[in-house]
């Protein structure tokens, strides 16, 4: 069964509990894509959206409508090189917060 929750809140559950994996989430608009977070102890240290990658997807988020999220414990990012360019994760969560975004979780 699926239940609704921010999506900021969501982010900072892992952020608290400190969990290293994936957070896979998906749209309602039409895509092959995901919106890809990867946490390590807690802290997002990657995140993808097709193309786009670190903080580029903090500024397309905003555009899309968030459906369904999957937590899967220990993936780790199969790029080499983290997002370089990702603000600090309790930011993540305030800029998150701010977009009111609610999705369902799996």
């Amino acid at each position: 069964m699926d239940a609704e929750k921010l999506f900021a809140d969501l982010i900072e559950g892992i952020y608290e509990e400190k969990k290293t994996g994936a957070l896979y989430v998906s749209t309602v608009e039409a895509s092959e894509d995901l919106f890809r977070l990867y946490f390590k102890n807690g802290e997002i240290y990657h995140m993808r959206y097709g193309s786009a990658f670190g903080s580029d997807c903090l500024d397309i988020v905003e555009y899309y409508t968030l459906h369904s999220a999957t937590f899967f414990e220990g993936i780790r990012a199969p790029e080499r090189i983290p997002s370089i360019n990702l603000p600090p994760t309790k930011i993540i969560i305030a800029l998150l917060r701010g977009l009111n975004k609610k999705v369902n979780i799996r």
